[in-house]
């Protein structure tokens, strides 16, 4: 691939100069650009410390720069661009040496003037993607459930999780038990239980935010904080899909969503299937940022060189992908842009304005077409990536919808031509990467760009800093807002004032140098607060102690010895100045904030900032720049720490109709200093000392607690199977005995059902079996599903004891426990009798007073005895035949010595056996 760049001057007309750099455990000398700050510096010499230094086998002296070049930021940039043109020389993406060493130069010069810069951890990052799951699925449930059980165990891990966790539960236990109001129960002013839970569970060493999360929890009806763990794993992703009208519809499922993001910070919903998948995709992709600002020129924006730039760190960012075997399936890449908003400010079109929207998601065509277009001649070059064929029509109709979104600005025309030529060469070759462009947050990498925001974040202000040569960071006005006031003709200087301040109280309102000498002041201590005013940050800086003396504070403005020592001393207050007069000096030497200060509506819109932007902006900047990229935004819907549940629910549904693709809600921590306002511990009252009482004789009880173990079926095992139909369904239930004839498992398998149903079926046995050997008594199973009613339901046939049921469940329960409880209460042996609570007579007379005698071959297995059972046994009725009759003469009954039936009854003086016939007194 052959590469031309004319956005970048060459590397050795670059202002160059040593810099003396204080790193953490040293202070170093290294080569760094002139107008690079030293946090700039330093983070590009941790950016360098951080690189990886392999090179492919094979010559790569060619690609080696001088030892001047080799020193910039401790060869950061010469080694990051070396290293890269190597691999892909060796890699085929680039043709030949000539082309590798043109692809090094520019990626220097890129690197050095500021034009782009890649993520710090690109070829160490090993974030997996999140499980994704729907809305609307009954997976949610358990996901969320997962999610948070892994984000408590981790907020409790910073004391002892075990202690933490029980300190948590207790907390949420003593607002489940509270019965009263929900917000007194919730209030530790009003609940003693929960003031208790609350001071134990500081004792214990936890903060006050996390024991307010607890408290939020239980407010909001959670009842448990999470299982104990001694090494909590670190809080996965939660990827959910839902569909943006039900989410803006306030589906309860999404306000749990919601709520999982307000706790754990790591919950995104997205509205497609593919923007959920590329999330994941994207949090291993290697990263870059083009600072769309540097294309800024006397002419305008240079829109070709900016679509050089974004074809070359396209392949940049694809070698770094092949090194590192990234993903291989989908060969994901994080290309995106930085300076947007300063880019729109130095042009006078304001953040918050319909023209600024366009012209950012203008930048946000040219940049992914012409990364779209490098995509595809790399998939020319060294293929596509391997799901292409599967996933081809979605990508190629994405791109066509893109190219069709362009249009009505010089810009987007250009880049309406460069979607077409990516179209026809994705067609032609496929493409090397399935996502190209994104949005994502990476401070560091900000930090490396000069501060500018990544994506479609606001800048901070109109606001920058500068270094003077002894190390002092003075405030003054950016050059992107300077320009801006330029092109929207405002007073720069007035602009400045009001922003920056004078910097000096010669013609400050009530705080000038008369009045300070009216209270005391001399000509000494006010030159020493003017010449402290320049590098101060407040007035109160410029007045303390050791700038005025404390001599001075002590002795002229009484000030005690004590207060001297106070970080909090305010000398103009100590003088007699109100707080009105010193907010108004403040705002004369120091400048006011944006919103404070008195400027035109014009320029604070142009100049409005992250601080005076409010969401509604930042999502509408969002989702206009996210219908040119791959990958949706990762940008944070920020919730305030002290904002509920309900809060960020409502956050989610307006991000959904702002138009967002995902929706990440943040909330912000806790503040330092956060303290939950406990009531004070009641003092318990003095108790008399109790005499011991005489011990004469002492019981010890010893209780051993064991833990549940299984007991083991035998492996040859006896049981019986019952076929059955309820409600027409044909049902086998299968049962396993224990030795003594105890039940230990049962099978039930449905006849011609959907396979789903016969699962559920099994499995559930299969549930009820470990229970049962487990030592569950079968009562409580039995108690549990009878009585359960759903269809399929009605008359049962095929079994001797029960006619009818309310359910499958109703009547499995029902059998086990007529067979294994004595539980006759619930057999029905009346077919007729179905009514609404399924309940028969007990067994018919019929079937109790059969005086046929049955083989044994009925009730014992042949197979399972092993032919042990001798074939003649049969078993002889032995219950009742006459109710009425046996009632009448039971004082006369006993035991037949012939049968062993208790049918002897007393006929004539003589004992008659009404079973058998036998009389026992006439044997001999």
């Amino acid at each position: 691939m052959q590469l031309d760049a004319p956005f970048a001057a060459p590397a050795q007309d670059l202002a160059l100069e040593p810099r003396e750099i204080e790193r953490a455990d040293r202070l170093v000398q290294v080569i760094a650009p002139a107008a690079w700050s030293a946090a700039r510096v330093e983070a590009g010499l941790d950016w360098s410390d951080d690189l990886a230094r392999d090179f492919p086998d094979g010559d790569t002296a060619a690609l080696a720069y001088d030892d001047q070049e080799e020193a910039i930021l401790d060869g950061g940039p010469a080694i990051y661009a070396r290293r890269l043109a190597a691999w892909g020389l060796a890699q085929g993406a680039l043709v030949s040496p000539i082309a590798a060493r043109a692809f090094r130069d520019e990626l220097l010069v890129g690197l050095l003037n500021g034009l782009a810069a890649p993520a710090a951890s690109n070829l160490v990052r090993a974030a997996s993607g999140p499980d994704i799951v729907e809305l609307s699925s009954f997976e949610l449930e358990a996901a969320v459930a997962t999610h948070l059980g892994a984000a408590r165990r981790a907020a409790a891990s910073i004391g002892a999780t075990t202690a933490a966790e029980l300190r948590l539960q207790a907390v949420m236990d003593a607002i489940a038990r509270c019965e009263g109001e929900a917000g007194a129960c919730a209030d530790v002013a009003r609940n003693p239980s929960l003031a208790r839970a609350a001071r134990q569970a500081r004792e214990t060493g936890l903060p006050d935010s996390l024991i307010a999360q607890a408290i939020g929890l239980a407010r909001a009806g959670e009842m448990f904080w999470g299982a104990a763990s001694v090494t909590p794993p670190p809080v996965p992703w939660l990827g959910v899909v839902g569909a943006r009208e039900v989410v803006q519809a306030g589906d309860p499922a999404a306000a749990r969503v919601a709520a999982a993001g307000w706790e754990s910070g790591r919950a995104v919903l997205a509205f497609e299937p593919r923007d959920a998948e590329a999330f994941g995709r994207a949090l291993s992709a290697p990263r870059a940022a083009i600072a769309a600002d540097r294309f800024l020129g006397e002419r305008g924006l240079d829109v070709d060189a900016l679509a050089a730039a974004a074809r070359l760190w396209c392949v940049a960012l694809e070698i770094e992908s092949a090194i590192a075997a990234n993903e291989p399936a989908w060969r994901p890449l994080g290309l995106t842009l930085a300076g947007v908003h300063e880019c729109l400010m130095a042009q006078g079109v304001a953040y918050d304005s319909d023209a600024g929207r366009q012209m950012a998601a203008d930048l946000f065509a040219v940049t992914g077409a012409a990364a779209l277009a490098a995509s595809a001649e790399l998939a020319g070059r060294v293929g596509a990536y391997a799901e292409f064929e599967t996933d081809r029509d979605a990508r190629l109709a994405a791109i066509k919808a893109q190219a069709k979104s362009c249009g009505g600005s010089p810009i987007a025309d250009k880049a309406a031509r460069l979607y077409a030529g990516a179209l026809r060469a994705a067609a032609r070759h496929g493409l090397r990467n399935a996502e190209v462009t994104g949005v994502f947050i990476d401070p560091e990498l900000s930090l490396r760009l000069g501060g500018l925001g990544l994506g479609a974040a606001p800048a901070n202000g109109p606001l920058t800093c500068i270094e003077t040569e002894d190390g002092a960071v003075l405030p003054a006005i950016s050059a992107a807002a300077a320009a801006g006031l330029d092109v929207i003709g405002a007073d720069h200087e007035a602009v400045v004032l009001a922003l920056c301040g004078r910097r000096d109280l010669t013609d400050a309102p009530a705080v000038h140098p008369d009045a300070l000498r009216e209270r005391g002041f001399t000509d000494h201590e006010i030159a020493a607060v003017q010449a402290a005013l320049p590098l101060a940050g407040e007035l109160r800086a410029a007045f303390a102690p050791e700038v005025v003396g404390a001599g001075f504070v002590r002795d002229v403005l009484g000030a005690p010895a004590d207060a001297l020592e106070s970080p909090g001393l305010d000398v103009l207050a100590l003088a007699g100045f109100t707080s009105a007069e010193i907010a108004a000096a403040q705002a004369h030497a120091f400048g006011a904030g944006l919103g404070e200060a008195a400027l035109p509506a014009e320029v604070q819109a142009l100049l409005a900032g992250a601080g005076q932007l409010g969401a509604p902006a930042t999502n509408a900047m969002t989702a206009a720049v996210e219908t040119f990229t791959c990958t949706p935004a990762l940008t944070p819907q920020r919730l305030a720490w002290s904002e509920d549940q309900a809060a960020a629910h409502r956050l989610q549904s307006a991000a959904a109709r702002a138009g967002l693709r995902m929706v990440w809600l943040h909330r912000d921590p806790a503040p330092a200093d956060f303290a939950l306002d406990l009531p004070a511990a009641p003092e318990e009252p003095a108790r008399r000392p109790l005499i011991a009482p005489i011990v004469s004789e002492r019981i010890v009880e010893k209780i051993i607690e064991r833990e549940p173990t299984r007991r083991r079926l035998p492996d040859r095992r006896k049981g019986y199977i019952q076929k059955a139909a309820v409600g027409g369904h044909k049902v086998y239930l299968h049962t396993g005995e224990y030795e003594d004839g105890a039940l230990g498992e049962v099978f039930i398998d449905m006849h011609k059902e959907g396979a789903a149903f016969r699962s559920l079926m099994n499995n559930f046995a299969i549930a009820v079996s470990i229970g049962l050997q487990y030592g569950v008594p079968l009562e409580e199973f039995a108690d549990a599903f009878v009585f359960t009613r759903f269809e399929p339901a009605g008359r049962v046939t095929g079994n001797d004891s029960i006619r009818s049921a309310t359910s499958i469940l109703d009547y499995i329960f029902r059998e086990l426990a007529v067979s294994y409880l004595d539980r006759d209460d619930l057999a029905n042996a009346d077919p007729d009798e179905f009514n609404a609570d399924g309940l028969g007579g007990g067994l018919a007379d019929s079937v109790l007073n059969d005086p046929q005698p049955l083989p044994a071959s009925r009730f014992i297995s042949k197979g399972f005895s092993r032919g042990a059972a001798p074939d003649n046994l049969v078993f002889l009725p032995t219950g009742p035949r006459d109710r009425q009759t046996r009632a009448a003469g039971e004082e006369d009954q006993d035991v037949c010595p012939s049968c062993g039936d208790l049918s002897l009854v007393r006929r004539g003086g003589r004992l008659l056996c009404e079973t058998c016939g036998v009389a026992p007194e006439m044997r001999g």
